[in-house]
């Protein structure tokens, strides 16, 4: 190129340059200040949030066995701060986000991996603070073992503690349960009594959102009646968003909802070794597009996967008629039952209210119960055998003979003759995976009980026969 050209090049380039700089507005200018001075800067190195705990002190920066970034908690957190992706975060002890008094957001980015060392080892999102997990369909959140590197056994489980949320919703209690402002207030679990409180009087609490989170090989057992789920919801209120999270291989309870009112869609729930969708104390929640895999993993190979119930749904065992009564409308679930072991797949006990709508629940080994329903309370509250408020409606099974199960001399009714007065239908399933067939899709499926949150379904099920499968890729393990 001659100098001539270079020289017009340059005349034309400057020329430009003045008449965008002169035309535009004032933030035109910031904006193009702000690229100017984000092209010319190199990006951060990784580096561990500069956070301290309640105690003073910092997170621990460190190196994993591939030379990577560690970032260590410990403690209580009552300032808000990010887990960024491009390091491994690990928790080494029961590490609290607020203290109850203090309003924190823990933010935590997609393709972000939470690591626990041991069962003591948990995340916990205390009342008032606000955990903002959201991860995407490629780059999931994953909270797992430490010791999760590919080569765990198929059945391993209890390796750390799991994730908690406390909010500050509405449960139910005995008066003599309540506190000195009339509030129903509990101890968290894993935790000494009094140390970690949930419950409260607002129904509308916001505690953050998670989705696209993907929980594996947690729980912790510290006695028979104090035991840590894979994601624990305590009276977390229904402004918190809840969308596509996997529990995978926990040693109790997939997931539980100790009261309150939050709703969620798309849950995935597998290998879990008591129950795998657990209720009590007054959850009034929605939920809509879950599976419980009992058979995975296939206990072929994981032996040890020997799992209680796929939904056990309670009011209070302690109190069956407290108020608020649990009463969650369910709809879009599949419930497939362990060829092995397992309890009943849908126990509906303890004085519980509840709406299971378009679901289908089978069990391929006949070891049932596949209904099971349970004191007398739960069937006074319910009425009937034709019951508007404990009601199962297109609902289908594929049950074997060991279909029904648990009412006692005195009942109003059996559970066989609920199943019946609800319109239950038996039929062998066609599934292909999740996806339904021609059985499934032949279902008359009900809209008329579901209100604004839920998608309009057009087949019974988590997966319609014309769907995808909504498990693929982000909950890949």
């Amino acid at each position: 190129m001659t100098k001539n050209k270079i020289f017009n090049l340059f005349l034309l380039t400057s020329v430009i340059g003045l008449v965008i700089s002169c035309g535009g507005s004032d933030n035109d200018s910031s904006s193009s200040s702000a690229s100017s001075s984000s092209s010319s800067s190199t990006p951060a190195a990784a580096s561990c949030p500069t956070v301290t705990n309640a105690a003073g002190a910092s997170v621990v920066s460190g190196k994993d066995a591939a030379g990577d970034l560690t970032c260590t908690y410990t403690g209580t957190y009552n300032d808000s701060f990010q887990m960024k992706a491009s390091a491994t975060h690990i928790l080494s002890g029961p590490v609290k986000i607020g203290d109850d008094t203090t309003s924190p957001t823990l933010t935590i980015d997609a393709g972000t991996t939470i690591r626990g060392e041991s069962g003591k080892d948990s995340l916990n999102i205390l009342r008032g603070a606000k955990i903002l997990a959201k991860g995407t369909v490629s780059n999931p959140i994953i909270m797992t073992s430490a010791s999760d590197d590919g080569t765990l056994a198929a059945d391993a489980q209890g390796q750390w503690g799991g994730l908690q949320i406390m909010g500050k919703a509405t449960q139910n209690c005995t008066d003599a349960e309540k506190n000195a402002s009339g509030i129903c207030e509990r101890s968290a679990e894993g935790f000494d009594a009094g140390a970690v409180l949930y419950g409260g009087n607002d129904d509308n609490d916001d505690s953050g959102e998670l989705s696209y989170v993907v929980v594996k090989y947690a729980g912790y057992a510290f006695t028979s009646e104090n035991e840590l789920n894979g994601i624990a919801f305590y009276t977390v209120g229904d402004q918190t968003d809840v969308s596509y999270i996997r529990v995978h291989n926990n040693s109790d309870d997939g997931i539980e909802f100790f009261g309150g009112t939050v709703n969620f869609k798309y849950a995935y729930l597998t290998g879990n070794q008591d129950d795998s969708f657990d209720y009590t104390n007054g959850w009034r929640g929605k939920a809509q597009w879950v599976i419980i895999d009992q058979d995975n993993p296939d206990p072929a190979t994981a032996t040890g996967n020997a799992p209680d119930n796929g939904m056990e749904f309670d009011s209070n065992s302690k109190a069956p008629n407290a108020t608020p009564r649990s009463n969650p409308t369910i709809s879009n679930f599949l419930v497939i039952g362990n060829t092995v072991k397992h309890g009943e797949l849908v126990h509906l006990r303890a004085g519980t209210s509840a709406t299971l709508v378009n679901g289908i629940i089978v069990d391929k080994s006949n070891l049932g119960p596949c209904i099971e329903i349970d004191d007398a309370e739960t069937f006074t509250a319910a009425g009937s055998a034709s019951s508007t408020t404990l009601r199962a409606v297109s609902v289908m099974i594929d049950c074997g003979t060991n279909k029904f199960s648990g009412e006692s001399s005195g009942d109003a009714f059996s559970t066989a003759a609920w199943a019946t007065a609800q319109g239950i239908t038996e039929g062998t399933n066609s599934l292909t995976g999740y996806k339904n067939g021609a059985t499934e899709a032949s279902v008359t499926v009900n809209t008329a009980l579901l209100g604004s949150f839920f998608d309009t379904p057009t087949e019974i099920g988590a997966v319609p026969s014309t769907g995808s499968d909504w498990t693929a890729v982000w909950s890949d393990i």
